[in-house]
């Protein structure tokens, strides 16, 4: 018996030596495990941070491109107006200059009508040719 007894107290022994083993075991796996949730929680929190870095980087470059778009349009609107404007300062100019010719060629036509030493403006500018060519011969 004695034998028995002393083959379970070692059995007893070691069964304790293998709780004492597994147990160490499975506390370094909790640990491990503790571990690794908290370096997954810290690598999520790096990983929104870096999210929201961008989300608002986004919504800046959108807010900047609205308000390039805005004055892109507003200068748009501006040179359409300008354009037009300068259309109708050049006919404005055009008409007038026309308008100022018609009078200039009636009163030029007619000024022997005012006074008949005043000759007719063809005979002046028949003058002036033959004076110029005159002076080129």
């Amino acid at each position: 018996m004695e034998g028995q007894e002393q083959q379970l107290h070692v059995q007893s022994q070691r069964m304790d030596r293998q709780e004492e083993l597994l147990s160490n075991w499975m506390n370094q796996q909790r640990e491990w495990q503790k571990q690794q949730m908290k370096q997954q929680q810290e690598h999520y929190s790096q990983l929104t941070q870096a999210i929201n870095q961008v989300t608002e980087r986004q919504e800046c470059q959108d807010k900047r491109l609205q308000e390039l778009n805005q004055r892109q349009l507003s200068q748009m609107k501006a040179f359409n107006e300008f354009s037009m404007l300068n259309e109708g300062w050049q006919l404005h100019r055009e008409e007038f200059s026309i308008n100022t010719q018609a009078k200039l060629t009636y009163v030029a036509g007619h000024m022997h009508n005012l006074h008949p030493i005043i000759p007719i403006y063809e005979a002046v500018r028949k003058d002036l040719i033959e004076q110029e060519e005159g002076k080129v011969k």
